[in-house]
C-alpha cells in the first residue's frame, strides 16, 4: 500500500503566471518567439477541455524525453561555444527541456505527479513495497512548482539579465507566486525584501568570482589585454596554468614559428606592463591611435597584417613562397589573436579583424572556432617602429624608460657585462650566457626574508642580484630594462611558445602551460623588431606541471570538436548538420503527437454545458463545480459529483458542512422516500456558504 506524505493535494500555479515567466525568459535570453510559443502551449491548458489520462508510465516517459533533450542541448551548446559558458548556456534552455513534464502535468487529469517517477531508486522501492504489501511514502507534487523556478533561473542566466527591467519583473513574479501561500503579509513582504537584497548581492558576488577566478585561471589570453597586462612578478607561490589546448598550428608550407605573440607593451609600473600609444604626429592632433580595422585585398578574405609603410607590397605579403600555417582555436568576443611578430597576411573569411600600432591583433569571431591561414616571414613586421614623445622631445620614449627604483641594479649589471657600445647581437649573446650560467628557471617563488617597503618595488633588482631564480616574466622584464640601459628600444611581449608537436599529424599543440613572455628589441641595422627570449631554453621541461591521466582523452575530444565546428562553418555544411541533428527529433515529435491524438480521441470530449445545467437542475450542489475546479482541476469523465467534491474536505473551514451537503445531495438523487422540496431548500442554504469558503482559498 502507498500513502501520501501530505494530506492536502498540491496546488497548481495561478493562471498566467507560468506564461508570464516564459515571456520574461524569452525576452531576457534573446528568444522571444520561443518564449511566446512555450507560453501559449502552457497557458492553453486553461482555455481548452482537451485532457489525457496520463498515468505513471506517461510521467516516466516524459521524464526520459526531458533527459534526452537535456543531453542534446548540452551537446549542441558544448560544440558551439567555450567550455566556460557551456553550463550557463545549457541552463538557459531549461524551460524547453522541462516542457514534456509540464505538458503532462498541465494537460493530464491528475493534479500531481509522484516523485518516484523521477527517481530510479524510489521506483524500485515502490515496486518492492507493492510486491510485498509494505507501506510506501509516496511524495506527490505539482510540477508547476518546479517549472516556475526553473524558468526564472534560466532567465537569470540570459544575455540580457543585466537589463534594468529583469530584476523588478522577477520580484513581481515571485510576489504573485508566493504571497497567496504565506498567511502573514508582513512575513511575505519581509521575505520578498530579503530575496531582493540577497538576489542582487548574490549576483554581484557571482559576477566578481566568475571574472576574477574562473576567467582569470582558465586561459592566459584572458589575463592579457591590449592596453595593460598584470605580471606575477613579486608574487609568492607557484604559478599555475591550464594544460588544456588553446590553439593548434597546422603546417601548410615551410616551418612553424617558435613564438606566437598576443600583445606587447612598453611601460612598466608596479609589476604592470602597459601600452602607451603614440599621438598623431602627422596631423598635429593629440588623439591616441587605438585599434584600426584591417583592410583586405579586393574581394578576397586576405587581410594585411604587416605594418604599413614598411616597404612591403601586397604582392610580397601574399607571395606564394612565404611560409604559412593554419591556426585553429576558440577566441572570446573582441579577443586578442596570437600571431608571429613577422606575420605578413592572414586569410580569415567573415571576420572583423583589427590591429593596433603594437601589432596586437583583435578578432570579433562570427564562429565558435577561428580557422585562419597565416603567412609570415622576413622582412615582415606587424608593429610600428619606436616613436619619440612629440610633445616633450627631452623626455625619453616609453621604449627606453627604466624604472628609477631598478636603475642602479640594472646599471651595475650592464657595467659588469660590458654591454655598452656593443652591437645588439653581441649584447644579446653576452646576456644569454650570463643568464644560462648564473640563473635558474622556476615557477615557484619565495624570498629568504620578509620584504621591506623599499624592496617591494625592486623585484627585478632582487632577481638580478639576490635570488637569481624566476619564471619567464622575470627574464623578459629584466632583458627589456638591461637593453634599454644600453640605449636599445625594447618592449615586453606575451603569448605562447610553440614547443609541442603531435608526432602523427605534425600539428603544434598550444596549451595554457605554454603561455610565455619575452622581450622585443629594436634592431636599428635591420629596421625591425626582433624577438629576444632569454628564458633558459629548457623551461618547458623544468618543473613541468603533471598532466591528469585523462588529458589525452580531453585533447582528442577538443580536436574533434574544433574540426567539427570548422566543418560546420564552411559554406553549405550548416544545413546538413542541422538536418542530422533535428530530423530524428522531428520524427520523434511526430510519433508522440500521433499517439497523443489517438489517446485524446479514445477519452472523448469533456461534459457539455447542457449536461452541467441538467446536473445543476437535479441538485443545487452542482453550483459548487465551477469554484471547485481551480482547486481540484477538471472533473474527470464519469466521476460522480459527490465523490469529486469530497476532495475539498481538507481545504474547507467547516468540512462537516460539506459532509452534510453531500449526504443531502445523495438523498435528493437516490432516496425515493425523501422530501425533495425540503432537501433542496437545505442544500440551497448550505451551497452559498460553501461557495464563499471556496473563494477564500487561493489556488496556489
Amino acid at each position: 500500500m502507498s500513502r501520501s506524505t501530505d494530506p492536502n493535494p498540491p496546488q497548481p500555479a495561478p493562471r498566467l503566471l507560468l506564461g508570464a515567466s516564459l515571456l520574461l525568459w524569452g525576452g531576457i535570453t534573446g528568444r522571444p518567439l520561443v518564449g511566446l510559443i512555450l507560453a501559449l502551449a502552457v497557458e492553453a491548458a486553461h482555455w481548452t477541455r482537451i485532457r489525457w489520462d496520463f498515468g505513471d508510465p506517461a510521467y516516466l516517459r516524459a521524464w526520459q524525453v526531458s533527459i534526452m533533450g537535456l543531453l542534446v542541448v548540452t551537446a549542441l551548446v558544448w560544440l558551439d561555444g567555450s567550455a566556460l559558458s557551456a553550463l550557463p548556456r545549457t541552463i538557459t534552455w531549461l524551460p524547453v527541456v522541462m516542457l514534456p513534464l509540464q505538458f503532462v502535468q498541465s494537460y493530464g487529469i491528475r493534479r500531481s505527479m509522484s516523485l518516484a517517477n523521477l527517481s530510479l531508486f524510489m521506483r524500485k522501492r515502490r515496486a518492492h513495497a507493492q510486491r510485498h504489501g509494505l507501506p510506501f511514502r509516496d511524495i506527490r507534487f505539482s510540477f508547476d512548482n518546479v517549472f516556475l523556478p526553473g524558468t526564472l533561473i534560466a532567465a537569470s542566466l540570459g544575455e540580457h539579465a543585466r537589463s534594468p527591467v529583469f530584476f523588478p519583473a522577477l520580484l513581481i513574479l515571485l510576489a504573485v507566486a508566493f504571497f497567496p501561500r504565506i498567511k502573514s503579509r508582513f512575513g511575505a513582504v519581509a521575505m520578498l525584501g530579503l530575496a531582493a537584497v540577497g538576489g542582487y548581492g548574490g549576483e554581484r558576488v557571482l559576477d566578481y568570482a566568475y571574472r576574477n577566478f574562473v576567467l582569470g585561471s582558465y586561459d592566459p589570453s584572458y589575463l592579457t589585454y591590449s592596453r595593460q597586462t598584470r605580471t606575477a612578478i613579486g608574487e609568492l607561490g607557484e604559478i599555475k596554468q591550464s594544460p588544456a589546448i588553446q590553439w593548434r598550428l597546422i603546417p601548410r608550407q615551410g616551418d612553424l614559428p617558435k613564438l606566437l605573440r598576443i600583445a606587447s607593451y612598453n611601460a612598466y609600473v608596479n609589476t604592470y606592463w602597459s601600452a602607451k600609444l603614440p599621438a598623431r604626429v602627422d596631423s598635429g592632433e593629440s588623439e591616441v591611435i587605438d585599434f584600426e580595422t584591417l583592410g583586405n585585398f579586393g574581394t578576397d578574405p586576405v587581410y594585411w597584417i604587416t605594418a604599413q609603410g614598411q616597404g612591403v607590397s601586397n604582392e610580397v605579403a601574399t607571395h606564394e613562397a612565404l611560409p604559412r600555417f593554419t591556426i585553429r582555436g576558440g577566441t572570446p568576443r573582441k579577443g586578442l589573436f596570437p600571431i608571429p611578430g613577422n606575420a605578413a597576411s592572414m586569410v580569415l573569411p567573415n571576420q572583423d579583424i583589427e590591429i593596433n600600432p603594437f601589432g596586437t591583433l583583435r578578432v570579433d569571431p562570427r564562429h565558435p572556432v577561428a580557422d585562419a591561414l597565416v603567412l609570415w616571414g622576413d622582412p615582415m613586421m606587424t608593429a610600428l617602429p619606436p616613436w619619440s614623445n612629440p610633445r616633450n622631445p627631452g623626455k625619453p620614449s616609453p621604449d627606453l624608460q627604466v624604472p628609477a627604483v631598478e636603475r642602479d641594479a640594472i646599471a651595475r649589471l650592464v657595467e659588469q657585462l660590458e654591454l655598452r657600445g656593443k652591437p645588439l647581437p653581441e649584447q644579446i649573446s653576452r646576456l644569454r650566457s650570463h643568464f644560462l650560467k648564473e640563473f635558474t628557471y622556476t615557477r615557484y617563488l619565495s624570498y629568504p626574508r620578509p620584504l621591506g617597503e623599499e624592496e617591494r618595488g625592486r623585484f627585478v633588482s632582487m632577481f638580478l642580484e639576490e635570488t637569481k631564480r624566476g619564471h619567464c616574466e622575470y627574464f623578459a622584464t629584466a632583458t627589456a630594462f638591461i637593453l634599454r640601459e644600453c640605449g636599445v628600444p625594447t618592449r615586453y611581449a606575451t603569448g605562447f611558445s610553440v614547443v609541442e608537436r603531435d608526432p602523427k599529424s605534425g600539428e603544434a599543440l598550444i596549451r595554457g602551460t605554454h603561455g610565455h613572455a619575452w622581450c622585443l628589441a629594436w634592431d636599428e641595422s635591420r629596421k625591425k623588431w626582433i624577438d629576444v627570449d632569454l628564458t633558459p631554453p629548457d623551461w618547458t621541461g623544468l618543473e613541468a606541471p603533471r598532466m591528469p591521466a585523462w588529458q589525452g582523452l580531453l585533447d582528442r575530444w577538443h580536436i574533434l570538436r574544433d574540426n567539427i565546428l570548422v566543418w560546420r562553418s564552411q559554406p553549405g555544411n550548416l544545413g546538413m548538420a542541422l538536418a542530422l541533428i533535428f530530423l530524428p527529433l522531428l520524427a520523434g515529435a511526430v510519433l508522440i503527437g500521433r499517439r497523443l491524438w489517438r489517446s485524446k480521441r479514445r477519452i472523448g470530449p469533456q461534459r457539455s454545458r447542457a449536461e452541467r445545467r441538467a446536473e445543476l437542475a437535479l441538485s443545487p450542489l452542482g453550483a459548487l463545480e465551477k469554484p471547485a475546479t481551480p482547486l481540484l482541476g477538471e472533473r474527470p469523465l464519469a466521476t460522480p459529483l459527490a465523490r469529486w467534491l469530497r476532495g475539498l474536505r481538507g481545504s474547507l473551514e467547516t468540512p462537516d458542512l460539506l459532509d452534510e451537503a453531500l449526504a443531502q445531495h445523495q438523498r435528493l438523487r437516490f432516496d425515493p422516500r425523501a422530501d425533495e422540496a425540503e432537501l433542496r431548500q437545505q442544500l440551497e442554504a448550505r451551497v452559498p456558504v460553501l461557495k464563499r469558503q471556496l473563494r477564500r482559498i487561493k489556488p496556489g
